[in-house]
């Protein structure tokens, strides 16, 4: 009986510092009307080129906010343009410094163009660390002008048995410059006396051969098992979006159907079928066959015979500043129709190592 008398004291005891804790945070913030917001100060114009964007920073300062109690604060800070915000720093200090090169890339993602100065807007959002809903202030806005910069993409090879192993032969870059992620659209093949029911492709840097050896690890596991950490997809799965991120070390992809052309000209029967491209590892282009078109027909390109967005490349207007002759293609449910030049007979060529996506319309 002592034993559940004391245990019973002992719980009455935790139940009771608990409710203790809890009007503590109750407590601690005072009314809202007493809250101080922080006071973001402003900052000169943002200029990135090609000689700063990897080895300068940009730094925000802030005076603190008051919640009415010594407590934690987290402060968030956002950058807009228009509709579109994005948080671009976090910290527990009156400061918070954004290398040139993320900058960048915050600013590309809202919708400024690369090459283009623009105004911009930044802000603090202020709470109490973990009482979120409980202790929020947002700060003045100040705005600047800012230069983005469109830094060169790297790239890395995927050789596999698909291209006979060549180390330099299947290029594929960067999906911004400096990000280290890589994706490619490939069609991989079986090799049936090595490893029979499985297609084995590696990476290549221009210096090391790299595998999960190396500790980069496939999203989709390792399917097998060899001396040389080859990566490998399935015989029946072997057209692939591959990503690489070579700063997480990881490999993941995106299993293809198939990749077509579908539109108003004579061969896909006015929108009804599915003309398939072709690839060429060697070259690393997908292409078709030689196609005819009149004036006014429109296409689109589409993977795995789907109209659900995801699947939908289209527009082509932008052209493309990597690939001669190449237009950029828009993933999307909205991408518009890509209208032919002109007349004529066509083999469309279609880039998928480069983002976005590059269409090529070779008139023959």
């Amino acid at each position: 009986m002592r034993l559940c008398n004391k245990i019973f004291a002992v719980g009455l005891m935790v139940m009771g510092m608990m409710s203790c804790a809890k009007d503590v945070n109750k407590t601690q913030l005072s009314d809202s009307s007493q809250y101080e917001a922080p006071v973001l100060e402003s900052i000169s114009d943002v200029i990135i080129d090609s000689n700063n964007n990897k080895v300068e920073a940009v730094t925000f300062n802030w005076s603190p906010a008051y919640f009415g109690a010594p407590v934690q604060i987290e402060y968030d800070l956002y950058m807009a343009s228009g509709e579109n915000t994005i948080l671009i720093g976090t910290s527990y200090e009156n400061s918070v410094t954004v290398q040139k090169t993320d900058l960048n890339s915050f600013a590309t993602s809202i919708g400024i163009e690369k090459n283009s100065t623009a105004n911009v807007s930044a802000y603090l959002v202020a709470y109490v660390y973990e009482l979120i809903e409980e202790g929020t202030v947002q700060s003045n806005t100040i705005s600047f002008n800012i230069q983005t910069f469109d830094a060169p993409k790297s790239w890395i090879y995927l050789p596999g048995f698909y291209q006979g192993w060549n180390n330099v032969g299947t290029p594929f870059y960067e999906t911004e410059g400096g990000n280290k992620k890589y994706r490619i659209l490939a069609e991989f093949t079986e090799d049936v006396t090595n490893t029979p029911g499985y297609c084995p492709f590696k990476l290549y840097d221009g210096t090391n051969w790299l595998g999960y050896n190396d500790g980069y690890e496939p999203a989709w596991g390792r399917i097998f098992e060899n001396s040389d950490g080859n990566f490998a997809v399935p015989a029946d799965e072997p057209i692939n979006i591959i990503t690489v991120d070579m700063n997480k070390k990881t490999v993941s992809r995106e299993v293809v159907t198939s990749v077509g052309i579908i539109g108003s000209f004579a061969a896909s029967n006015s929108w009804a079928n599915d003309v398939l491209f072709s690839y060429d590892a060697g070259n690393n282009v997908w292409q078709t066959e030689a196609l005819d078109f009149v004036d006014g027909d429109e296409f689109l390109i589409r993977f795995n015979a789907s109209w659900d967005g995801s699947n939908k490349y289209g527009d082509a207007t932008s052209k493309s500043s990597e690939v001669e002759g190449g237009y950029e293609l828009v993933q999307g449910s909205e991408a518009a129709n890509i209208k032919i030049p002109s007349a004529g007979t066509y083999v469309m060529k279609l880039y998928g190592n480069h983002t976005p996506f590059v269409l090529v319309m070779e008139k023959q």
